[in-house]
């Protein structure tokens, strides 16, 4: 079962000018990783209830999807973006995320 997704025309427009160059999906994730360049990161977040800290966004190898670096306890990790949740009070960084999350259908 599809679940139609409302219209929000600002995540929409964000996408937009994101990918406005890109001719397939994988220049528009280097569009969105090009994108998160201009993120305020480091910031707080949490991965399955844990504290982490979110040091960077980008693609990763031959991964179709954006990685987070994020480090706990001293260690660096890497994972998901769609797994991590960013807890930054930087408004530009909170509507790429959730730009991102709409793009990819989350």
């Amino acid at each position: 079962m599809s679940r139609a997704r409302r219209a929000d025309p600002d995540l929409d427009g964000l996408i937009a000018e994101v990918t406005v160059d890109c001719h397939d999906e994988d220049e528009a994730l280097v569009g969105f990783e090009n994108a998160f360049d201009d993120a305020r990161l480091p910031c707080p977040g949490t991965v399955i209830g844990e504290d982490v800290e979110v040091l960077s966004v980008g693609a990763s190898g031959d991964r179709r999807e954006l990685i987070a670096t994020c480090r706990r306890a001293g260690r660096r990790h890497e994972i998901a973006l769609l797994d991590v949740q960013i807890h930054t009070t930087d408004a530009a960084t909170s509507r790429l995320l959730a730009a991102y999350r709409r793009w990819v259908g989350a």
